[in-house]
């Protein structure tokens, strides 16, 4: 069985360059389980926005989503961006210290 998608179609593609993942951070303790996933593409929507296209389907449908570049920046959907790996998994390690 196909589980239907409603999420809006997109009006086109442009290619990533290798090395651009999206990523997933989880915390235990102190520990981080960094997760990523090869972006193979950028899908475009009909507003211009991108979405980024992944094996997974779903692993994009958690907003915001964090992308690593090439050049070791971490850029989030939102608009935040990071100068690298690092900074952005200490600030992903505050904001859930803060929460909890």
């Amino acid at each position: 069985m196909m589980v239907k998608s409603y999420r809006p179609a997109g009006v086109g593609m442009v290619p990533a360059e290798a090395g651009t993942y999206l990523l997933s951070a989880y915390f235990d303790d102190n520990q981080v389980d960094l997760v990523k996933a090869n972006v193979l593409g950028w899908q475009v929507s009909s507003e211009r926005a991108l979405t980024p296209l992944v094996v997974d389907p779903r692993a994009a449908d958690v907003e915001p989503w964090f992308v690593a570049h090439p050049d070791g920046r971490v850029e989030a959907s939102d608009g935040r961006c990071w100068d690298s790996l690092e900074q952005w998994v200490g600030e992903e390690r505050r904001l859930r210290r803060n929460a909890a």
